[in-house]
């Protein structure tokens, strides 16, 4: 649960920093989109780093290696991220009509709903005390068996689409091969 909170925390306090960076001064922003996008992305790593460690039950002990590696990650991808939206994209005024956008937006809610619905469905696998492999059921976990994962990779792809910046893809991609891989391994 700690390792969980202190891995995505640091992204989520850049990315808020970013966002109050570019919405004083000089470089104060003038399209509501760039919030919006920083809006998206702050609310889902507020789910994982928040709400998230408090929902699950505590696992087993993360090793330090990959911890670190997460953290880094995060804290590099939280910067990316942040920077790009506040101070270098820029959107036409009609950007939040635009089909580009609203298929994003739509792949984001999406991905997101699944993602959450699917944690859920993993957290109530096994009643307190019970152990075992159990193989769940329900949701998206009908179609495929990594579902919390394909959520996921749903959500930052509809992201990038969304904003179409080359930070934003990096991220959705980085996602794809860390996550497929992760999926892949649980299928087996």
């Amino acid at each position: 649960k700690l390792s969980c909170t202190a891995v995505s925390s640091p992204q989520l306090l850049i990315a808020v920093a970013g966002l109050r960076d570019c919405s004083v001064g000089e470089r104060r922003l003038e399209k509501t989109s760039v919030i919006q996008f920083h809006s998206f992305f702050t609310f889902l790593v507020r789910y994982r780093a928040l709400i998230f460690p408090l929902l699950i039950r505590e696992g087993k002990p993360t090793p330090f290696f990959t911890f670190v590696l997460a953290l880094l990650f995060c804290v590099y991808n939280g910067y990316l991220q942040g920077r790009s939206l506040s101070n270098y994209a820029e959107y036409p005024s009609g950007w939040l009509k635009d089909p580009c956008f609203i298929t994003g937006f739509i792949g984001w809610l999406t991905g997101m709903a699944i993602n959450i619905h699917s944690d859920h469905i993993l957290r109530n696998l096994r009643k307190p005390g019970e152990s075992g492999y159990k193989i769940p059921r329900g949701g998206m976990f009908e179609y495929v068996s990594g579902a919390n994962f394909f959520g996921e990779i749903l959500e930052w792809f509809g992201f990038a689409l969304a904003c179409c910046t080359i930070e934003s893809l990096a991220f959705a991609l980085c996602t794809l091969f860390i996550l497929g891989s992760r999926a892949k391994q649980h299928h087996q």
